[in-house]
């Protein structure tokens, strides 16, 4: 966790005009919003609201007052206390991906459907790994292979919670969804007061681009904003198709998009817990396919990170997102410098570790390479310490001229504080990587940990009392008819 952000690609003026043009754009054309009763608090607020259209336009006073209601730091906190999260917008949190339509097969490394067992596998090697603090999970996925499409959240919930002791994000997919999920969340936390006092759930809301506001997700955007529950606004524009090719012009329509969504929350609950977010890539035009892994991503995120410290707002973005179909050099260069851009660049909660093939698919051995690419971000983000102990002069004395360090208390004192210890990495001689570690490649090892932490690995229990509650419900959202 650190507050140095040494990536800097906009100036002060910049960010300036930006912000600007994003407050013209929500006064001028407006945004698009379905869901009546958000027209009813942007009506009541002062916007200017056209029903006939659905369009709302938005004065610049309400969105600088929205904005100063949003807490710059908030917590969450985790079922095992340690897990607890104090997000701040100075502060670096990663959130893997859990759930998605398809996983890369542990065994056979094919693709197939995401299964609820592979759900519950996911979030027990995530909750495994430190360098993960927040997690996605099955409550996300819009299906789960076997699973009743209109109960997914609430398994995909369960099934999560079960297998963590951390933050756990739930569903916005519409209003009865969102209640669901908030209900389970009460039962976890001890009641829907404790839940208020001391959340436990996140969601994500998405504008969609351009300048857009769906009925159901912000259905959720409000169940969630009554409870005071943290919401992760984030736009998904892509460059050349739903946002401008111009990278200024992408995050001008996006911080409408976020602006307009953080306002409404506000409207609802002041005070309600929001990220900025981006979810912001370009086109490629010669595929017509979104490429998260392109370095453009890197500047999207490092650019809203910016932005969303010019509000005093912690920022969602995305990193070790790829295009490639399977854990190679592409996968591998795309995920480092995207997430490590998005670091470096003052993101606060980082997204996507564990997906690949455009964040379509998932696999278990992702989350562990994943991870060892995190931490040597977050080691990349504490920088260099200069002090008297760390310049050492005292050591270099006492080594002199054509010694050593290896036997030094200093080299033991500082040794874990200044270098990252890879867990997954191979830094052995050719000789030995061959005779004693089997010559196996970064995939394989990755497959092995996988395995390791599904034998070992028992994340806390629920209570027995909890449990059965959550069951009862997923019971009743069964039998709903839809």
């Amino acid at each position: 966790m650190s507050d140095n952000s040494p990536f800097k690609i906009l100036t002060e003026d910049q960010i300036q005009s930006i912000h600007q043009t994003a407050l013209g754009l929500l006064e001028e054309i407006g945004v698009l919003v379905k869901e009546p009763r958000a027209r009813r608090y942007f009506k009541q607020a002062g916007a200017v609201v056209d029903e006939d259209n659905m369009r709302v336009r938005i004065q610049p006073d309400i969105v600088a007052e929205a904005i100063k209601q949003a807490p710059s730091r908030f917590t969450l906190h985790a079922r095992k206390p340690d897990n607890t999260v104090e997000v701040d917008y100075r502060r670096l949190h990663i959130e893997p991906m859990i759930g998605r339509l398809n996983i890369l097969d542990l065994d056979t490394g094919e693709r197939r459907r995401t299964s609820i067992t592979d759900v519950a596998n996911l979030v027990r090697v995530a909750d495994a790994m430190e360098n993960y603090h927040l997690l996605h999970s099955g409550a996300i996925m819009p299906s789960i292979e076997g699973v009743s499409l209109h109960a997914a959240h609430v398994n995909g919930y369960l099934t999560s919670v079960r297998n963590t002791g951390k933050v756990v994000k739930a569903s916005s997919r519409g209003r009865e969804t969102a209640e669901d999920c908030i209900r389970m969340a009460a039962v976890v936390a001890g009641g829907e007061e404790a839940l208020r006092q001391r959340p436990n759930v996140f969601t994500t809301v998405n504008p969609v681009a351009p300048l857009q506001h769906d009925q159901g997700l912000t259905e959720g955007l409000i169940e969630y904003a009554s409870y005071g529950l943290p919401i992760d606004v984030t736009s998904e524009p892509q460059a050349g198709a739903t946002a401008p090719v111009t990278l200024a012009g992408l995050l001008a329509q996006q911080t409408a998009d976020v602006l307009s969504g953080i306002t409404l929350a506000q409207l609802v609950n002041p005070g309600t817990p929001v990220w900025y977010g981006t979810c912001g890539a370009i086109m490629d035009m010669k595929l017509g396919a979104i490429a998260l892994g392109a370095v453009e991503a890197g500047l999207i995120n490092a650019a809203s990170a910016q932005l969303a410290a010019h509000y005093n707002i912690p920022c969602r973005g995305t990193g070790a997102a790829t295009e490639s179909k399977l854990l190679d050099i592409q996968a591998g260069y795309e995920k480092a410098i995207t997430l490590l851009m998005a670091a470096l660049g003052g993101i606060n909660c980082i997204f996507y570790p564990g997906v690949l093939e455009h964040a379509l698919t998932i696999s278990l051995e992702s989350l562990v390479i994943d991870n060892e690419i995190c931490g040597m971000a977050l080691r990349a983000l504490r920088g260099i310490e200069v002090n008297a102990d760390t310049l050492a002069v005292p050591v270099i004395e006492a080594v002199g001229p054509g010694g050593n360090f290896l036997g030094q208390r200093h080299t033991l004192n500082f040794l874990q504080q200044e270098q990252f210890m890879p867990s997954l990495s191979n830094r052995q001689t050719r000789e030995d990587w061959l005779s004693r570690a089997g010559g196996k490649s970064g995939w394989e090892r990755a497959k092995d940990e996988v395995r390791r932490i599904l034998a070992e690995h028992e994340p806390p229990p629920l209570d027995a009392s909890v449990e059965a509650e959550l069951e009862r419900i997923v019971g009743e959202v069964e039998a709903r008819q839809r």
